[in-house]
């Protein structure tokens, strides 16, 4: 049985969760539900086209105008959901009772849905990143490997343009030994280190989440991946009278897009 029978019990502590959501909410993510109530079953995630540079000009000739233009990729939509039953007995003696049991699996399920968006944007942003870098064997993450990194995106890197790295814990330690790397303990609290930042290489913010794989690293610039919501996360109730029981579900209906993977890098490590 899942449940305790109370006797004498301190108060009752929420279920803990391995893994935080990290990438969903960042300024790497572009996130919105304007497309709820719009039909169809796939999402498009539209991006303007850069205009070329200026022409020059010679006087008396008429400048010859260009087009903007518009590009998209489109995903399809995904639905994830959880359920949970309550039964009438066991409100009557487990610790919480039925309030608490309730509040409990609605907290959870909010959990639950970020982080599998979370997790979704992450395998995304991994799987189609427009830079990649794989060192030689027995290479260890340093700011060197970094360097190399980064000098792929040539004349577009701009550390105030990255939403942040965000690693394994197997290369905290060595990362955290570099001595390019600044801890946010020294930064100070005026800094633009967000919380739940470990602290920033090269000026730009360092984050730890084990979803991404150990010997990954992902380098995510601002709104490079998309997030668009068909349905945010829904909770209903129902009542099964002849086995005396409530049931709870939850379902999101969601799409991850990689919108600009030139603005997506992944280092190898092996």
């Amino acid at each position: 049985m899942a449940f305790i029978d109370p006797e004498v019990f301190a108060d009752l502590a929420q279920a803990s969760f391995s893994g935080k959501v990290k990438v969903l909410g960042s300024s790497a993510v572009k996130s919105d539900n304007t497309l709820e109530g719009v039909p169809g079953s796939t999402i498009t995630f539209p991006k303007w086209g850069a205009l070329g540079d200026l022409d020059d000009l010679t006087k008396g000739v008429a400048m010859t105008p260009a087009s903007m233009s518009q590009t998209s990729n489109t995903a399809t939509i995904k639905e994830a959901g959880k359920a949970v039953v309550i039964d009438d007995a066991d409100k009557l003696t487990i610790l919480g009772g039925q309030g608490g049991a309730e509040s409990e699996a609605l907290r959870q399920f909010g959990v639950l849905a970020a982080r599998k968006v979370d997790g979704d944007l992450i395998t995304e942003a991994v799987a189609n990143a427009g830079h990649a870098l794989a060192p030689t064997a027995g290479t260890v993450l340093s700011w060197s490997v970094l360097v190399d990194h980064f000098a792929q995106f040539g004349d577009e890197f701009e550390p105030d343009e990255f939403s942040g790295i965000w690693i394994n814990s197997a290369q905290m330690a060595t990362l955290f030994k570099d001595s390019q790397f600044i801890d946010a303990s020294k930064i100070g609290d005026s800094s633009v280190v967000r919380t739940g930042t470990l602290g920033n290489i090269g000026g730009i913010p360092v984050n730890l989440t084990n979803r991404v794989a150990a010997g990954t690293v992902l380098a995510l610039k601002n709104q490079v991946l998309g997030a668009l919501y068909k349905r945010r996360p829904l909770v209903e109730t129902d009542r099964d009278i002849l086995k005396r029981q409530d049931v709870y579900t939850t379902n999101v209906h969601y799409a991850v897009k990689a919108i600009t993977p030139t603005g997506i890098g992944k280092i190898t490590l092996t």
